[in-house]
């Protein structure tokens, strides 16, 4: 965290050595913050969406005016989201995959002779996702009414992957066999490099009010929506031994495992505030 806001410190800094009146200035720039609500849409029947997810967002922008009423916004902002999972009893049972101490395997990871290696099913998964956001907006506003200007912005969110963690509810099993599970146990900062795809795009619009206040000082408040059209999660559909997860039927446990992966893309409705110099 101290890192995000040594960067975001230094980003501002370079930017706001632009200032004049924000009627008359090319540039303008400052802090955002952004909380919002995720909405998964799932791509498999045997892991649904637990409810609604959110999102928190810290970051620093930049807005080059082209004219008094169309502008370009750009920045650097850091979101993090929790997406909310649980698993279903579709057609076969249960959603299980193997771990090693925080470590979750792929299937072809796993080694039943390796006594660090267990056997976990998931019931209910909160996902820890960190994310860098590159926003690439077009702006268009209105001119000022006294000290007041409104505006909408269309564009995209292009965001790149920097970690992933869950925490999970479910069962452990003694000697890894299925039929013997234990007291339900929660395991958290779970670990699965790669589970989650590296790049995450959504096309939005918002729109709101920025009140000039002070000088060049500018208050912004906007309502948000974005339509993400890329995967949250890895395909891995062609080799199936390099997925997490496998369902499996009770009774045929050692011979009918069947690979998957997660599969959502996701809806977003984002309150932002910033404060423009």
């Amino acid at each position: 965290m101290k890192k995000i806001l040594f960067t975001l410190f230094i980003f501002e800094v370079i930017f706001t050595s632009f200032a004049q009146e924000a009627t008359e200035k090319k540039i303008q720039s400052g802090l955002i913050f952004n909380s919002g609500l995720n909405f998964q849409a799932m791509g498999t029947k045997r892991i649904e969406a637990n409810g609604v997810g959110n999102d928190l967002t810290v970051g620093a922008n930049i807005i080059y005016n082209i004219t008094e009423t169309i502008g370009f916004q750009s920045g650097l902002e850091f979101d993090f989201e929790t997406l909310k999972y649980k698993s279903t009893n579709y057609v076969d049972f249960g959603t299980y995959y193997y771990y090693n101490d925080s470590d979750i395997l792929p299937i072809k990871d796993f080694d039943a002779t390796n006594t660090s290696h267990k056997l976990y099913q998931m019931t209910e998964r909160q996902q820890k996702a960190v994310y860098l956001t590159i926003p690439t907006m077009m702006v268009f506003r209105t001119k000022f009414f006294g000290y007041m200007r409104y505006f909408g912005k269309f564009g995209l969110r292009n965001s790149f992957l920097l970690s992933n963690k869950s925490n999970d509810q479910g069962f452990n099993f003694t000697d890894n066999d299925i039929t013997k599970p234990v007291m339900s146990t929660a395991q958290n900062d779970m670990k699965s490099k790669g589970e989650m795809f590296f790049f995450k795009s959504a096309v939005g619009i918002t729109g709101g009010g920025e009140w000039n206040f002070s000088g060049s000082t500018c208050l912004v408040a906007e309502l948000g929506f974005y339509y993400g059209f890329t995967p949250l999660h890895s395909n891995r559909s062609i080799d199936k031994e390099n997925n997490y997860f496998f369902a499996t039927n009770a009774d045929q446990y050692a011979t009918n495992t069947i690979p998957f992966n997660n599969k959502a893309t996701q809806k977003q409705l984002v309150l932002k505030v910033s404060i423009l110099f």
